[in-house]
Order: C-alpha cells, then sequence, then structure tokens
C-alpha cells in the first residue's frame, strides 16, 4: 500500500492545456505519491465523440501529457476492461491496491456528479480534488460542493487559472490553422495529433 494515488480519467480526446495545467496544479497542491492518468473506454456520462482515434493514440496522447509532471503516470486499465468506463469500478479496483485515494475532477464534474453510478459509494472511496473552470457558474460550483460535504464527501477546491477550453473545440478545429490548435494544446501533442492525422480536416 502507498501514500495517497491521485486518479485523473477521461475520454482525453485529445488532451489539451486545461488538463496540463489540472495536473501541474494537482501535483504542486500536495505530494501525492502517484498521479494516474487514466483514459475511459467509453464515457457513461456523454455521447461517444463523432470521430474518436483508436485507443492506443489516446493512450500515447495521455503519456505525453504526463511527461515532466512529477509521479505522474498512464494506466490502461479502462481500456482493457472494455464496455462502460464508470469512476466506481476504477476506484473499487484501485482500492484494492492503494489505501488512500483521491480523483482530480474539473468544475463541470463536480456539478454533474450528482447524476453519477454509485456517487455516495465513490465519496466513500476517495477525497475529491476539484479545479473552478470557465463556462461554470461559480454560485453552481460552490452548491455542488458544500452538498458533496454535507454528504459526507471529503472535497478540496484548487483556485487554479484555467483557461476556457474544450475537446470538442479542438476537434473541429481546422489543423491547418496549427496557431490556433498550439494555444490549445501542449506542443508534444500537437506533434503527434499531426503527424498521426488524427483530426483530419473536415
Amino acid at each position: 500500500m502507498m501514500g495517497t494515488v491521485l486518479m485523473f480519467g477521461g475520454t482525453f480526446n485529445p488532451p489539451h492545456n486545461a488538463h496540463r495545467l489540472m495536473l501541474e496544479a494537482a501535483a504542486e497542491s500536495r505530494n501525492f505519491d502517484k498521479i494516474l492518468i487514466i483514459p475511459t473506454n467509453i464515457p457513461p456520462h456523454k455521447e461517444v465523440a463523432s470521430y474518436c482515434p483508436d485507443k492506443e493514440h489516446r493512450l500515447n496522447m495521455c503519456k505525453l501529457l504526463a511527461h515532466g509532471v512529477e509521479n505522474a503516470v498512464v494506466s490502461d486499465m479502462e481500456l482493457k476492461r472494455e464496455g462502460k468506463s464508470y469512476t466506481f469500478d476504477t476506484l473499487a479496483e484501485l482500492k484494492k491496491q492503494y489505501s488512500d485515494l483521491a480523483i482530480l475532477i474539473g468544475a463541470d464534474m463536480v456539478t454533474t456528479f450528482f447524476s453519477w453510478y454509485r456517487y455516495k459509494e465513490i465519496l466513500g472511496l476517495c477525497e475529491i480534488v476539484a479545479v473552478r473552470r470557465p463556462g461554470i457558474d461559480n454560485c453552481d460550483f460552490d452548491e455542488a460542493v458544500l452538498r458533496l460535504k454535507n454528504e459526507g464527501g471529503k472535497i478540496t477546491v484548487l483556485e487554479a487559472k484555467m483557461p476556457d477550453i474544450s475537446s470538442t473545440d479542438i476537434r473541429e478545429q481546422e489543423l491547418g490553422e496549427s496557431t490556433l490548435i498550439l494555444e490549445k494544446v501542449p506542443k508534444n501533442i500537437y506533434e503527434y495529433i499531426a503527424s498521426n492525422n488524427l483530426y483530419p480536416t473536415k
């Protein structure tokens, strides 16, 4: 059993600068023994995007995302499991290996947390490390945080400055406009996307 392990899950289609800044903010906030970046197979809480690269490409982009972040590693456990990727199932599996778990989520996920599969049990399995982000009303976020605490959840809010970026915006961006793309994704991930032609122009 290790100390605190932080799980950061998502579709990562593709990973972008806000993901990277969330990771850095979490790593700087405390000394996590391990930060596990876990790309989902099929996200249960949203429709699968009309275009999604092969699992191997998303896994490789997550490895690039992790590069240089202290104690960050990538796990393919949800990709191996197949089917829908439920956070509860992943945490229950991780709990067999690690005694102290936390999950890193953005403000949008905080406000929808009560619709998650077995969310009350998730609160008993881990701490929530939440990051505010543009586009999510602060009052809605604060109300959700308070409700989570009232339901017994342990939640830490990181007040990091986040850009207003979404993977959807990036998928719809013309790859030829490299300056705009480079403002939204880390350079190593942009180079990987371009060299593998992952998001072909329409």
